[in-house]
């Protein structure tokens, strides 16, 4: 089930678009479960250490925290939430998908329906994607994985950990060449930071000086020769350039 946020300070428009997400998922057979919020304090302050939603719907003119504001929050705590803007206002664009925002529409425009219908499309597309699985064998057994729910691998000695995301973290283990599973995890935006170490992108919060912070408070270090190629992903991925 999709978990989708709708954070609009006009309650007509955010009834509008409610409606819109909930038609749309229904012709399309996806169960979704949404929740509308008339200020970012209120969105915010409802699950503040983890946002537990797959899509928010943002406006960005809104009294006391706008639209940006409640962005940049977001990706604090998840690269992977995606963030639809629908404003009446076009002059925050450029703004806003510095936040790797999937869409920008605007409220007055008469086809927001299927502006709308259309955004939703591309979105659980691209889920749908994400959510495809890769075999991998590890010493206990087969394993079905989708990649978007592997956090990063670590080699030692050709002893392959795999650090899963599910209610908490587990490990899987193998005897491989990272190099193999760097080749098969390539299409996935996993990055080398380390000899040692591949990277899921969408789990890191920041990038300092040789080191990766991820989402979940994980620290990992990044190999000089691999530095600069890292922080330019990472910049690209937050769409700074």
């Amino acid at each position: 089930m999709l978990k989708i946020a709708i954070c609009d300070d006009e309650l007509y428009f955010g009834e509008q678009i409610k409606s819109i997400i909930s038609n749309y998922m229904e012709k399309v057979g996806q169960e979704c479960k949404i929740n509308s919020f008339v200020s970012g304090k209120t969105f915010l302050s409802s699950n503040p250490k983890k946002l537990d939603y797959d899509i928010v719907f943002l406006d960005i003119n809104m009294e006391e925290m706008n639209g940006i504001e409640i962005a940049q929050a977001i990706r604090t705590l998840s690269n992977t939430i995606y963030i639809v803007f629908v404003t009446a206002y076009i002059n925050f664009a450029l703004e806003g998908y510095k936040f790797h925002a999937i869409r920008y529409i605007l409220k007055d425009n008469h086809n927001l329906k299927a502006l709308t219908e259309e955004c939703l499309n591309a979105i659980l597309k691209e889920i749908k994607e994400n959510e495809k699985k890769i075999t991998f064998k590890f010493t206990h057994g087969k394993v079905d994985l989708a990649p978007s729910k592997i956090l990063y691998i670590e080699s030692q000695s050709h002893k392959i950990t795999f650090f899963i995301v599910n209610d908490g973290i587990i490990q899987y283990i193998m005897y491989d060449k990272l190099d193999n599973i760097e080749v098969t995890l390539k299409p996935y935006k996993f990055f080398r930071i380390h000899q040692s170490y591949l990277v899921n992108m969408n789990y890191i919060k920041d990038v300092t000086r040789y080191q990766a912070s991820l989402f979940n408070g994980i620290e990992l270090n990044i190999s000089k020769k691999y530095y600069k190629k890292v922080l330019e992903e990472y910049i690209k991925m937050k769409g700074d350039i």
